[in-house]
């Protein structure tokens, strides 16, 4: 059986650079020259993927909608005409709601997105402006609005808590705003304080406000609590969905699916091997221009290496490890690597077994760093 292919498109730009955020990207739109890289790339990568059904693609970023609308078309026609798509292709791209303009959502349906993913974070307009989102609740709320009327019905928005000044009631505001929203689909991240960024500097100087433990512990449990009761189930420990609408491009992140990255900066998967572009939208279309590949880091992943990982990503679904799936992987039932552990965080009731997976409880996925340190294999 041919195995299905995820294209997986990295757009490193942004109008502003937010104050959480460390993925690789330029405070500038895409010109011509970046969108003549990205087609060469698509065209020299298709030659190894002819046998393959290309049945998810996602546009992420940076901000994939810093595109023009000309460079979106000739993009999607490169892909069309290079790989082979699945008429039932999930194609995602994920959207800032300020360029959510009627004309340019009418365009992008028309080119075959079926799936956006709007970068909301809250409806605390002090929030969004101190996270420096250049939207504010009112315009985020008209451009979902907006996209369902002009026919996208499988819509998933960004929602973040433990920011710097938030309450747990901002954050009860801003999930029942959201899923009385025409969406299917909702990533609630918590803030993560990475070095290099604005947020990360104002740890280091001890000038970022955060929400008290009790407090992060409330929001958690609000998320757990309220978008299951509006027909929100969760199925990964960042991501809800109503029945039918999982994310299948991540989906294949999770269950160690291949998937090929296109563009500065982008990740592959493809067998036992990862792959990253190197950084540096220059130097890409330098290369890719020239009629090279971009470089890229490969790490050929060992058996010990890949079982980490099978292990640490489906415990981040809500379904779990498959039992006999990994046996038939890796030759052993899984006690024979981690049965201390497993026995360890059953007994913590952070880890359930039933109907032949092992899976997070409720209280091991709000200590899921813990319950993966316990999957890894000691040297």
């Amino acid at each position: 059986m041919t195995k299905p292919l995820g294209l997986y498109l990295h757009i490193p730009f942004c109008r502003s650079r937010c104050a959480y955020c460390d993925f690789y990207s330029i405070s500038r739109t895409p010109d011509t020259r970046f969108s003549e890289a990205l087609i060469r790339e698509i065209e020299m990568n298709s030659a190894g993927f002819k046998d393959r059904v290309c049945d998810t693609i996602y546009f992420g970023g940076g901000t994939p909608s810093t595109l023009t609308g000309m460079q979106l078309s000739e993009i999607m026609e490169a892909l069309y005409k290079n790989f082979h798509i699945s008429d039932q292709a999930e194609i995602t791209m994920e959207m800032n709601p300020c360029d959510m303009t009627e004309e340019y959502l009418a365009n992008a349906r028309r080119l075959g997105i079926n799936r956006l993913s709007v970068g909301v974070q809250s409806h605390n307009d002090y929030l969004l402006k101190a996270i420096d989102r250049r939207h504010d609740s009112k315009a985020a709320e008209e451009a979902v609005k907006r996209a369902y009327r002009l026919g996208f019905h499988n819509i998933s928005i960004d929602l973040m808590y433990e920011l710097p000044g938030q309450t747990p009631l901002d954050f009860e505001k801003s999930l029942k705003w959201a899923v009385h929203l025409p969406i299917n689909h909702l990533s609630v991240y918590s803030l993560i304080i990475e070095n290099g960024t604005k947020f990360g500097q104002m740890a280091e100087r001890g000038i970022l406000k955060r929400p008290t433990e009790e407090e992060s512990w409330e929001m958690y449990q609000m998320m757990c609590r309220i978008l299951p009761h509006y027909g929100l189930e969760r199925y990964e420990i960042s991501s809800f969905a109503r029945k039918g609408y999982r994310s299948r491009h991540n989906l294949k992140y999770w269950d160690l699916s291949h998937y090929l990255g296109l563009g500065p900066a982008a990740c592959s998967r493809i067998g036992h091997a990862r792959k990253e572009n190197n950084p540096g939208v220059r130097l890409y279309e330098k290369e890719v221009l020239s009629g090279n590949l971009p470089p890229e880091e490969v790490e050929n992943l060992s058996v010990k290496d890949e079982m980490e990982e099978y292990c640490f990503l489906h415990l981040r679904t809500r379904e779990g490890i498959p039992l006999q799936d990994f046996e038939e992987r890796y030759g052993f039932p899984i006690e024979h690597w981690f049965g201390r552990e497993i026995a360890m965080l059953k007994e913590r009731k952070l880890l359930k077994e039933s109907l032949g997976h092992l899976f997070m409880t409720y209280h091991g996925a709000a200590l899921g760093n813990f319950v993966f340190e316990q999957f890894i294999i000691d040297e």
